[in-house]
């Protein structure tokens, strides 16, 4: 399969669409349904169903998507390395970010080096670990930022521990002002989000057996912060977002007894196998992440 067939390939799965596929690739949907054609007769089996919906994988398809997203990546590799040589920095990064990460410190580190490395297309994917985790392993993503609690299986670089905290309304009271106690918070309503986007809570929960009654599920920090405030229960979450002073009237911030943390760091499949500019952008993060 050429170059060019993996990245229509891989474009496909992440469009949905020939057409599209077409229109970001700059060839005519006649070129992209004759390569797949091409595709499925050298394979031996059918890649894509085209419905009205759009275009979906096959079960086929999608266990070759990995490794094609890992041959395109080595070619990126191998791109970037060239026009390093050259005195050129161009090619592509693709970053894989949690919510707190997204807002705090990417803000601070990709204008900088967007600023120096015009050339690199950085493209950043949001989601929960769960998704970070699965991204660095399909390789849609290059790095990636994730708790160490969600890396068993990848490279981990440890930047930062993150202490977490218990947010509650103003008129919560507890035995030891400003502090509050795993016992405390047995039975209380909690505002949760989804058990994959902050595994080290759920950790938390479960370690020191807080049973908690939820009714209120969010998936950002900044709806979990308003939803405490406005009296939908109390919550746990990492401190990171909170230092950009956005807890509002209404909410008090708790340390937690026993304390925890989030150990956050870089997340990839192989450190020694890092394109150019993931090797450069990761460099960076450690630096940055030391002067916090």
């Amino acid at each position: 399969m050429t170059l060019l067939a993996c990245q229509i390939f891989s474009t496909i799965a992440q469009e949905g669409s020939f057409a599209r596929t077409a229109e970001r690739l700059h060839l005519t949907p006649s070129a992209i349904s004759h390569a797949v054609a091409g595709m499925e007769n050298e394979c031996g089996f059918p890649l894509f169903t085209r419905t009205k919906a759009g275009v979906t994988m096959t079960a086929a398809a999608e266990s070759l998507l990995p490794a094609i997203r890992r041959v395109l990546a080595s070619n990126e590799s191998l791109d970037q390395s060239i026009a390093q040589i050259n005195g050129l920095h161009k090619g592509v990064l693709r970053l894989g970010v949690f919510n707190s990460a997204c807002v705090v410190w990417l803000p601070q580190l990709v204008p900088a080096f967007k600023a120096e490395y015009p050339g690199i297309d950085v493209q950043i994917y949001q989601g929960s670990y769960a998704d970070i985790a699965l991204w660095l392993k399909s390789g849609t993503v290059e790095l990636g930022f994730l708790s160490d609690s969600c890396a068993p299986e990848l490279n981990f670089i440890p930047l930062y521990t993150d202490p977490l905290v218990c947010i509650a309304p103003s008129g919560f009271a507890t035995r030891r002002p400003g502090h509050v106690t795993a016992e405390e918070l047995r039975g209380k309503p909690f505002v949760s989000q989804r058990s994959d986007t902050d595994a080290d809570i759920q950790s938390y929960l479960k370690h020191n057996d807080v049973s908690v009654h939820t009714s209120c599920y969010v998936i950002d920090d900044e709806s979990m912060v308003e939803m405490v405030a406005c009296g939908q229960g109390v919550a746990i979450m990492p401190q990171m977002l909170l230092t950009r002073e956005d807890v509002g009237n209404g909410v008090q911030v708790l340390t937690l007894d026993p304390a925890a943390g989030r150990r956050i760091g870089l997340a990839c499949l192989d450190r020694n196998s890092l394109s150019p500019a993931a090797r450069e952008f990761s460099r960076r993060v450690r630096q940055f992440a030391a002067g916090l």
